[in-house]
């Protein structure tokens, strides 16, 4: 009897000890980010007073980013605005997300605390006037190309300033290969390219800790627009964000350039299970509206590039398809040219054309289903010296 009691009692001591571990409390957080960004305006008259586009109010920050910039309308007062920001759980900001500030001298300097008080983060925010306006004729040589972070970035030379419009999945595959040279990264700068400098992207091994979660390759890739890391580990597709917002005087007609390619040999999927496929490459640039029937911004992801009903033309390069029976690049072994159209499913608007209410993306990867983690180890696609035309 009393071996029972006793076995009573150290059950319920050990019921009491198990209670009380699960109610202890979490652990603060230590994350000190700007996730959102944005400018309120109360009505539709001052928001179009302030800016030329709805989607110029909101700016998705990204994990690596800490210089946040506004484009609103030339004669739009810098002198009292209150950006408001989305933090990530428990951090504080200062100044106070949606105190009055003066842009009109430079950026403003905000610090991120974390809610543990241990980490702290400092963001340059800023606020420009005009629109990124894209001539009727651009080339994208590709000769900006510098090191950041360990791997290679590009800018753009835009009416004498330097812009970060290019984007690439190179900080995806740092989190799973960090000690990787930046000659091993999936997009890297080579000297030799058509003319001069170009890109070389390649398909990758990641490593086994990205197979635990069905990544077990990362195509060398790079387009117009943002890609976010954090989103990666979150949901992949969603951590390509398409498109950068521009001011045209003539729609786009033509998209021209150079490549070659050398497809990998062993073609596997997410379980690096080999399948009796052939890797492609792929380019393609899309126009497509930013803004929908509902006047919220819009963004198109990995999973709705070629597919979304906002998109107003698409210019496909490629002389055969792939395995699922989208246009595509085939083994190139020495340099090519490609001229294609844009194929317009939509009417353009002439006042939204100039005024930023589309956007572009110009996209190339090293394995035409790189986005699912479907590809060969070894695809290489070399790109060099693209040409927009506008008419």
């Amino acid at each position: 009897m009393k071996q029972s009691r006793f076995i009573v009692a150290a059950l319920s001591m050990s019921c009491i000890t198990t209670l009380s571990s699960c109610f202890k409390e979490e652990p603060l957080n230590a994350e000190c980010d700007i996730e959102q960004a944005y400018i309120h305006a109360d009505n539709k008259i001052l928001l179009n007073s302030l800016f030329t586009n709805p989607s110029d109010t909101l700016v998705n920050v990204q994990s690596d980013q800490t210089n946040i910039e506004f484009t609103m309308r030339p004669f739009a007062a810098l002198t009292e605005q209150a950006p408001i920001f989305r933090l990530t759980p428990g951090a504080t900001i200062s100044p106070e997300s949606g105190s009055l500030q003066d842009f009109s001298k430079g950026p403003v300097t905000y610090t991120v605390t974390s809610e543990d008080k241990q980490w702290s983060r400092t963001y340059q925010v800023s606020i420009k006037k005009g629109q990124t306006t894209m001539p009727n004729e651009i080339e994208f040589e590709f000769e900006d190309a510098y090191l950041s972070k360990g791997y290679y970035n590009w800018q753009e030379n835009w009416n004498g300033n330097k812009l970060d419009i290019w984007a690439t999945g190179n900080s995806g595959f740092q989190m799973s290969n960090s000690s990787s040279k930046p000659e091993e990264y999936p997009t890297v700068m080579i000297e030799d390219g058509h003319r001069r400098k170009g890109v070389q992207l390649t398909t990758r091994r990641t490593s086994k800790i990205a197979d635990m979660v069905h990544k077990p390759i990362a195509a060398g890739n790079l387009f117009i627009g943002q890609f976010d890391a954090t989103d990666a580990l979150r949901d992949a597709m969603k951590a390509t964000k398409f498109g950068h917002p521009f001011s045209f005087s003539a729609k786009p007609a033509k998209l021209e350039g150079w490549y070659k390619y050398q497809a990998g040999e062993k073609f596997t999927d997410k379980n690096k299970k080999e399948l009796d496929r052939h890797d492609y490459g792929t380019i393609y640039a899309v126009l497509y509206e930013n803004i929908d029937e509902k006047g919220n911004a819009v963004l198109l992801y990995g999973d709705n590039v070629q597919t979304s009903k906002q998109i107003v033309a698409l210019a496909l390069v490629g002389e055969t398809h792939d395995d699922n029976g989208k246009i595509a690049i085939g083994n190139t072994p020495e340099w090519h040219h490609f001229s294609v159209d844009f194929e317009y499913k939509k009417t353009i608007d002439p006042i939204k054309l100039k005024n930023g209410g589309y956007s572009l993306t110009i996209v190339s990867s090293s394995s035409s289903d790189g986005a699912n983690f479907l590809g060969a180890v070894g695809s290489t696609l070399w790109i060099d010296s693209f040409k927009l035309i506008c008419k």
